[in-house]
Formats: structure tokens, C-alpha cells, sequence
């Protein structure tokens, strides 16, 4: 016998490994914008290394994001958790090219390392509860 119906996940349904990639990856975030301003300024030539390493982690956080938020939202239809994402995103990509290496930078790029991380952890609770 194979295993019934109600106990199969279906890969749209299933909470996403990449949520906790998402989630994790947004924690880092946090560590990376509070631990930088201290790094800098003990050490200014690190500024140019990574200050201008935003942009390509900005790649990576539509990527994990694209992954993760796209299939979960065809099974829940939650735009909360797409507010969310897009916000964190937009406030990422404000901090990326609009600021360099300033409050405004590390305070935007807190804000959408936040949103990120509660758009991925509100996306996982509703997977598992649309599995359940």
C-alpha cells in the first residue's frame, strides 16, 4: 500500500525548505548590518569590500525570495506575506543603491531584513497549516 492521501504533502502545499533559508539568510542580514558600522570603524579599507557587496546580495534575496513566496502564495493566496516581501525588498533595494555605507543604509537594510524574515516565517506557518 502506498501512503494515503491525507498524509501526502504536495510540493506546492509542503512548507519550504527555502523559508528557513529565507529566514536564516534575513538573521544574517540583521548580524551583517549591526556588527558593519563597528567592523568599519575599526577598519576603514573593509568599506569598499563590503559596502559594495550589497547589490549582489540583493540577487541572492530575490532568488531565495522568487523560490519561496511564489509557490506558497498559489497554495495560500496570502498577500500579506507579498506585502511583506515586497517591502522587505524595496527597503533592501533602497538601502543597496540609494545610501552608501550610512545610517539610512544599516536602518533601511534592518527594516527589509525585518519584513523579509517575517514574510518568510508568515509564508512557512501558512504552508503547514494549508498542509494540516
Amino acid at each position: 500500500m502506498g501512503i494515503p492521501p491525507a498524509m501526502q504533502s504536495s510540493p506546492v502545499t509542503a512548507p519550504r525548505s527555502s523559508d528557513l533559508v529565507g529566514t536564516a539568510l534575513s538573521g544574517l542580514c540583521m548580524v551583517h548590518c549591526v556588527s558593519t558600522p563597528g567592523l568599519l570603524a575599526v577598519a576603514p579599507a573593509a568599506a569598499s569590500v563590503l559596502g559594495g557587496f550589497h547589490p549582489v546580495l540583493l540577487v541572492g534575496v530575490l532568488a531565495v525570495a522568487v523560490t519561496s513566496f511564489a509557490p506558497g502564495f498559489r497554495s495560500h493566496r496570502d498577500l500579506t506575506v507579498i506585502a511583506l516581501a515586497l517591502s522587505g525588498i524595496a527597503l533592501l533595494a533602497t538601502a543597496a543603491f540609494a545610501f552608501d555605507e550610512s545610517l539610512a543604509e544599516t536602518v533601511l537594510s534592518l527594516g527589509g531584513a525585518g519584513a523579509m524574515m517575517a514574510a518568510h516565517l508568515r509564508n512557512r506557518s501558512l504552508l503547514r497549516a494549508t498542509a494540516a
